[in-house]
Protein backbone atom coordinates (compact mmCIF):
# COMPACT_ATOMS: atom_id res chain seq x y z
CA UNK A 1 0.00 0.00 0.00
CA UNK A 2 1.15 3.58 -0.92
CA UNK A 3 1.59 6.30 1.73
CA UNK A 4 -0.69 8.37 2.26
CA UNK A 5 0.47 11.91 1.23
CA UNK A 6 -1.39 15.33 2.17
CA UNK A 7 0.89 17.03 -0.37
CA UNK A 8 0.36 15.18 -3.34
CA UNK A 9 2.32 17.11 -5.63
CA UNK A 10 5.91 16.31 -3.61
CA UNK A 11 4.25 12.60 -3.55
CA UNK A 12 4.28 11.93 -6.95
CA UNK A 13 7.47 14.06 -7.78
CA UNK A 14 9.29 11.30 -5.63
CA UNK A 15 7.43 8.87 -7.09
CA UNK A 16 8.59 9.28 -10.56
CA UNK A 17 12.03 10.07 -9.32
CA UNK A 18 12.59 7.03 -7.81
CA UNK A 19 11.48 4.64 -10.08
CA UNK A 20 13.56 6.44 -12.99
CA UNK A 21 16.99 5.60 -13.79
CA UNK A 22 19.35 8.44 -15.56
CA UNK A 23 18.63 7.31 -19.21
CA UNK A 24 15.70 5.77 -19.07
CA UNK A 25 12.43 6.98 -20.77
CA UNK A 26 9.41 6.88 -18.23
CA UNK A 27 6.11 5.80 -18.64
CA UNK A 28 2.82 6.81 -17.02
CA UNK A 29 0.86 4.35 -15.30
CA UNK A 30 -1.99 4.49 -17.91
CA UNK A 31 1.15 3.87 -21.09
CA UNK A 32 2.14 0.11 -19.54
CA UNK A 33 -1.14 -1.15 -18.69
CA UNK A 34 -1.84 -3.52 -20.59
CA UNK A 35 1.30 -4.11 -22.47
CA UNK A 36 4.13 -6.41 -22.51
CA UNK A 37 7.32 -5.38 -21.68
CA UNK A 38 10.91 -7.07 -20.75
CA UNK A 39 12.79 -6.60 -17.36
CA UNK A 40 16.04 -7.17 -16.51
CA UNK A 41 17.24 -9.76 -13.51
CA UNK A 42 16.64 -7.94 -10.67
CA UNK A 43 16.37 -10.06 -6.77
CA UNK A 44 12.64 -9.99 -6.40
CA UNK A 45 12.44 -11.72 -10.19
CA UNK A 46 15.49 -14.11 -9.34
CA UNK A 47 13.58 -15.15 -6.09
CA UNK A 48 10.89 -15.54 -8.18
CA UNK A 49 12.93 -17.74 -10.68
CA UNK A 50 14.72 -20.09 -7.84
CA UNK A 51 11.13 -21.14 -6.50
CA UNK A 52 10.67 -22.74 -9.71
CA UNK A 53 14.12 -24.11 -10.03
CA UNK A 54 15.80 -21.88 -12.35
CA UNK A 55 19.04 -19.20 -12.01
CA UNK A 56 20.19 -16.18 -13.26
CA UNK A 57 22.46 -18.66 -15.69
CA UNK A 58 19.24 -19.58 -17.05
CA UNK A 59 18.38 -16.29 -18.20
CA UNK A 60 19.00 -12.65 -17.63
CA UNK A 61 15.64 -11.71 -18.05
CA UNK A 62 11.69 -12.21 -18.33
CA UNK A 63 8.58 -11.30 -20.40
CA UNK A 64 5.52 -10.21 -18.70
CA UNK A 65 2.55 -8.04 -18.91
CA UNK A 66 1.42 -5.36 -17.19
CA UNK A 67 -1.93 -5.55 -15.82
CA UNK A 68 -3.77 -3.81 -12.67
CA UNK A 69 -4.86 -5.63 -9.66
CA UNK A 70 -7.85 -4.30 -7.52
CA UNK A 71 -6.22 -4.13 -4.59
CA UNK A 72 -2.29 -4.36 -4.76
CA UNK A 73 -2.24 -2.31 -7.95
CA UNK A 74 -0.30 -2.19 -11.24
CA UNK A 75 1.51 -5.61 -10.95
CA UNK A 76 3.98 -7.87 -13.57
CA UNK A 77 2.96 -11.22 -14.20
CA UNK A 78 5.42 -13.53 -15.57
CA UNK A 79 4.93 -15.48 -18.39
CA UNK A 80 8.48 -16.62 -19.68
CA UNK A 81 11.98 -16.80 -18.57
CA UNK A 82 14.11 -15.23 -21.77
CA UNK A 83 17.65 -13.79 -22.51
CA UNK A 84 18.58 -10.48 -23.77
CA UNK A 85 21.08 -9.21 -26.00
CA UNK A 86 21.75 -5.53 -27.01
CA UNK A 87 19.19 -4.58 -30.68
CA UNK A 88 17.86 -8.25 -30.74
CA UNK A 89 14.58 -9.86 -29.91
CA UNK A 90 14.32 -11.47 -26.70
CA UNK A 91 14.94 -15.34 -27.27
CA UNK A 92 12.55 -17.32 -24.78
CA UNK A 93 14.08 -19.96 -22.82
CA UNK A 94 11.24 -21.16 -21.19
CA UNK A 95 7.87 -20.45 -21.71
CA UNK A 96 5.70 -20.78 -18.40
CA UNK A 97 2.81 -23.54 -19.18
CA UNK A 98 1.13 -21.74 -16.43
CA UNK A 99 1.41 -18.39 -17.51
CA UNK A 100 3.64 -17.39 -14.66
CA UNK A 101 0.94 -18.41 -11.93
CA UNK A 102 2.05 -16.76 -8.72
CA UNK A 103 5.53 -15.42 -10.25
CA UNK A 104 3.98 -11.85 -9.90
CA UNK A 105 6.17 -8.26 -9.04
CA UNK A 106 4.07 -5.64 -7.52
CA UNK A 107 4.75 -1.80 -8.09
CA UNK A 108 7.34 -1.31 -5.63
CA UNK A 109 9.28 -3.93 -7.01
CA UNK A 110 9.46 -2.91 -10.72
CA UNK A 111 13.05 -2.25 -11.70
CA UNK A 112 14.84 -1.43 -15.00
CA UNK A 113 11.87 -2.67 -18.13
CA UNK A 114 11.36 -2.16 -21.60
CA UNK A 115 8.00 -2.12 -23.47
CA UNK A 116 7.49 -4.55 -26.10
CA UNK A 117 5.06 -3.24 -29.20
CA UNK A 118 2.21 -5.25 -30.45
CA UNK A 119 4.39 -6.50 -32.97
CA UNK A 120 7.08 -7.92 -30.97
CA UNK A 121 4.71 -9.13 -28.61
CA UNK A 122 2.87 -11.00 -31.47
CA UNK A 123 5.95 -12.55 -33.15
CA UNK A 124 6.87 -14.01 -29.27
CA UNK A 125 3.41 -15.67 -29.72
CA UNK A 126 2.09 -13.90 -26.51
CA UNK A 127 -1.45 -14.11 -28.19
CA UNK A 128 -4.80 -11.70 -27.41
CA UNK A 129 -6.84 -14.86 -26.13
CA UNK A 130 -4.49 -15.84 -23.62
CA UNK A 131 -4.51 -12.04 -22.55
CA UNK A 132 -8.11 -12.01 -22.18
CA UNK A 133 -8.51 -14.93 -20.26
CA UNK A 134 -5.92 -14.49 -17.51
CA UNK A 135 -6.42 -10.43 -17.10
CA UNK A 136 -10.53 -10.55 -16.86
CA UNK A 137 -11.44 -7.47 -15.09
CA UNK A 138 -15.33 -6.68 -14.67
CA UNK A 139 -17.16 -4.12 -17.17
CA UNK A 140 -17.88 -1.45 -14.32
CA UNK A 141 -14.30 -1.35 -13.17
CA UNK A 142 -12.92 -1.26 -17.12
CA UNK A 143 -15.24 1.85 -17.51
CA UNK A 144 -13.88 3.25 -14.54
CA UNK A 145 -10.51 2.71 -15.68
CA UNK A 146 -11.11 3.70 -19.15
CA UNK A 147 -12.11 7.12 -17.94
CA UNK A 148 -9.06 9.78 -18.82
CA UNK A 149 -10.40 12.44 -16.85
CA UNK A 150 -9.45 10.57 -13.44
CA UNK A 151 -6.03 10.18 -14.17
CA UNK A 152 -4.78 13.04 -12.46
CA UNK A 153 -6.22 11.83 -9.20
CA UNK A 154 -5.14 8.46 -9.08
CA UNK A 155 -2.73 6.94 -6.96
CA UNK A 156 0.94 6.29 -8.82
CA UNK A 157 0.58 2.59 -8.79
CA UNK A 158 -2.57 1.84 -7.51
CA UNK A 159 -4.87 2.71 -10.54
CA UNK A 160 -8.62 2.15 -9.33
CA UNK A 161 -7.76 4.14 -5.96
CA UNK A 162 -8.64 8.06 -6.25
CA UNK A 163 -7.98 11.07 -4.20
CA UNK A 164 -10.62 12.78 -2.86
CA UNK A 165 -11.78 16.23 -0.97
CA UNK A 166 -14.01 15.31 2.37
CA UNK A 167 -15.83 17.53 4.50
CA UNK A 168 -19.17 18.35 6.53
CA UNK A 169 -21.56 20.25 4.57
CA UNK A 170 -20.58 23.18 7.29
CA UNK A 171 -18.93 25.69 5.11
CA UNK A 172 -16.78 26.31 7.94
CA UNK A 173 -15.78 22.90 8.09
CA UNK A 174 -12.18 22.27 6.28
CA UNK A 175 -12.36 20.05 3.36
CA UNK A 176 -9.24 16.91 4.45
CA UNK A 177 -7.83 14.41 1.73
CA UNK A 178 -8.63 10.80 1.59
CA UNK A 179 -8.35 7.81 -0.37
CA UNK A 180 -11.13 6.07 -2.39
CA UNK A 181 -11.37 2.88 -4.20
CA UNK A 182 -13.10 2.99 -7.23
CA UNK A 183 -15.71 -0.05 -7.55
CA UNK A 184 -18.84 1.38 -9.53
CA UNK A 185 -20.16 4.01 -11.77
CA UNK A 186 -23.07 5.31 -12.17
CA UNK A 187 -24.97 5.04 -15.88
CA UNK A 188 -24.50 8.22 -16.73
CA UNK A 189 -20.63 8.65 -15.80
CA UNK A 190 -21.52 11.46 -13.29
CA UNK A 191 -20.68 9.62 -10.40
CA UNK A 192 -18.74 6.68 -8.66
CA UNK A 193 -19.33 4.45 -5.47
CA UNK A 194 -15.80 3.24 -3.73
CA UNK A 195 -14.18 2.37 -0.57
CA UNK A 196 -12.96 4.63 1.77
CA UNK A 197 -9.28 3.83 2.40
CA UNK A 198 -7.77 6.01 5.41
CA UNK A 199 -9.60 7.08 8.64
CA UNK A 200 -10.32 11.14 8.15
CA UNK A 201 -8.58 13.21 10.94
CA UNK A 202 -11.68 15.02 11.20
CA UNK A 203 -15.46 13.25 12.76
CA UNK A 204 -16.72 13.60 9.61
CA UNK A 205 -19.38 10.58 10.26
CA UNK A 206 -17.48 8.59 7.46
CA UNK A 207 -14.52 5.69 8.17
CA UNK A 208 -12.34 3.79 6.82
CA UNK A 209 -13.85 0.54 4.99
CA UNK A 210 -17.25 2.68 4.23
CA UNK A 211 -18.73 3.19 0.76
CA UNK A 212 -18.92 6.38 -0.03
CA UNK A 213 -19.90 8.47 -3.06
CA UNK A 214 -17.60 10.61 -5.37
CA UNK A 215 -18.62 13.04 -8.05
CA UNK A 216 -16.46 15.90 -9.65
CA UNK A 217 -17.20 19.75 -8.26
CA UNK A 218 -16.21 22.49 -9.71
CA UNK A 219 -13.77 24.89 -8.12
CA UNK A 220 -12.40 28.40 -9.38
CA UNK A 221 -9.04 26.68 -8.98
CA UNK A 222 -10.16 23.67 -11.60
CA UNK A 223 -12.51 20.30 -11.01
CA UNK A 224 -11.94 18.07 -7.64
CA UNK A 225 -13.27 14.73 -6.98
CA UNK A 226 -15.48 15.36 -3.90
CA UNK A 227 -16.98 12.76 -1.62
CA UNK A 228 -19.99 12.23 0.78
CA UNK A 229 -22.02 9.15 2.10
CA UNK A 230 -24.56 6.96 -0.35
CA UNK A 231 -24.89 5.70 -3.19
CA UNK A 232 -23.73 6.03 -6.47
Amino acid sequence: MYIFETNLTLHWKIHILYHMKPGEQHYSDREIIGRWAVFENNPTIESIMAGRGLSPSDGNGVIGYFYVDHEEGISFRIHALCRVEPGMLPRIVLDFEDHGEGCVLRFDEFGSYTLLSNDKAAQLSFLEEQRWFIYYESEQIRAIRNRADLDRFRAPGFFDDVYVFLSKEDPECVPEIVWVRLEEMAEDGSLFQGVLLNEPDADIGVHEGDTITVGFAEHQEGRYLVAKTGQA
